[in-house]
């Protein structure tokens, strides 16, 4: 806490956009939260803004540029970045943190021009390992390095992240510091089902039969989160063991895609349930038995953590961040990217033997709660933000 009279250090966060339940925007509440009685906090993301995090802290001002779209746009990314460029001079920020690829080229290019006086590069993932053409590859890489040195700092989420930019050469005289995105862990836990006559009410209330072994996933439907593998393998095992249910949480551009791909693969649609968005993601977590994630590129999966706390046994592609949250074979499972068969046969492993289950998720559970806390993370941001300004 601050004394009075002392003037507060400014920050300002960058995202592309405001995603509900994303957790890019989960990461930057838990930091202005933590933090907002030690720093004066500005947000700004683009004009796609979808939220129901921040709404309800005036404190935190929001500030939208409608110049800054998720897509390559040269006309619109100049108008953002002279935006940026403005606003930072304006506000006269002693730090400008950024978030997701295409507000971080934009905003930490803008915030050197600006002579901002700390810049942090937040990186949540690797842009340039998704699914794409090599040269499109080769010019996302050719951005990173070009832009990276107008950071002072990247705070990554994972070792893993760090590794992907250490092979293409970007950015080796940085500096990096492993910062993880933490959970509330004492709230997300209190937001789960208690009792065993709760979560047979809550099952009710989805059509599902106290006796059924249900799936579940949560993300947002895209080409790189990748649910049609778990849907195509879904069909297999539902047909061997018909009690099988499976909750899909989220929205998307691939949304309908999925559904259909559903239709075609056979599935009752009473035994997969597309839920669209929803709030309360740990009550579904707490009446579900297995966790799939399909994700081809991640920074590190903060999914896979929130569904571990609630002792959700997981399997899941070998994707950036995975062997930072599980063990493989200890504490959850982690099988090549786009291994049908190979997910097919963990979650029958996982069906078949109860007891298997139930060590996976408490070994994850005891390692989540002791490396993924919110007040952890707060902590070490609360040390960069305090360092050499």
């Amino acid at each position: 806490m601050k004394s009075a009279g002392i003037q507060k250090k400014k920050i300002l966060h960058t995202t592309t956009r405001l995603v509900l339940g994303g957790g890019v925007e989960k990461n930057i509440y838990y930091t202005v939260t933590n933090l907002s009685d030690e720093f004066e906090f500005h947000l700004s993301c683009g004009a796609y803004f979808k939220d129901d995090l921040f709404c309800n802290h005036p404190e935190i001002k929001i500030i939208i540029c409608p110049y800054l779209v998720n897509t390559i746009h040269p006309l619109k990314d100049l108008q953002a970045l002279w935006f940026y460029y403005r606003l930072i001079r304006r506000e006269k920020y002693d730090i400008v943190h950024t978030h997701e690829t295409k507000a971080s080229f934009i905003t930490k290019l803008a915030a050197w021009l600006a002579r901002c006086p700390y810049v942090i590069y937040g990186l949540h993932g690797v842009t340039f390992n998704d699914p794409m053409s090599r040269l499109k590859r080769k010019f996302y890489i050719l951005l990173e390095k070009l832009t990276i040195y107008c950071a002072d700092l990247v705070v990554a989420v994972g070792n893993d992240t760090v590794t992907e930019y250490k092979k293409e050469n970007i950015g080796k005289n940085i500096p990096f510091e492993i910062v993880r995105s933490g959970i509330d862990i004492k709230n997300y836990l209190c937001q789960a089902l208690q009792t065993d006559e709760e979560k047979l009410q809550f099952r009710k209330a989805l059509g599902i039969d106290k006796d059924d072994i249900v799936f579940i996933t949560v993300g947002r439907f895209s080409y790189s989160k990748a649910q049609r593998y778990s849907i195509e393998a879904f069909a297999v095992l539902q047909k061997k063991y018909p009690t099988l249910k499976f909750l899909l949480i989220g929205e998307g551009e691939l949304l309908a895609e999925c559904k259909l791909l559903a239709n075609a693969a056979g599935i009752n649609n009473r035994s997969i349930l597309f839920l669209g968005y929803q709030k309360d993601i740990p009550k579904y977590l707490s009446v579900s038995d297995i966790f799939i994630f399909t994700s081809l590129r991640e920074g590190l999966p903060r999914v896979i953590v929130e569904a571990s706390l609630l002792q959700v046994p997981v399997i899941t592609f070998e994707v950036e961040g995975a062997s930072e949250v599980l063990e493989n074979e200890k504490s959850g499972f982690i099988v090549p990217q786009a291994n049908k068969e190979a997910l097919i046969n963990k979650a029958e492993q996982l069906i078949l033997h109860r007891s298997l289950k139930l060590a996976f998720g408490q070994r994850a559970q005891q390692h989540v709660k002791q490396y993924w806390d919110m007040h952890v993370m707060a902590q070490q941001l609360r040390s960069i933000y305090n360092r050499n300004i």
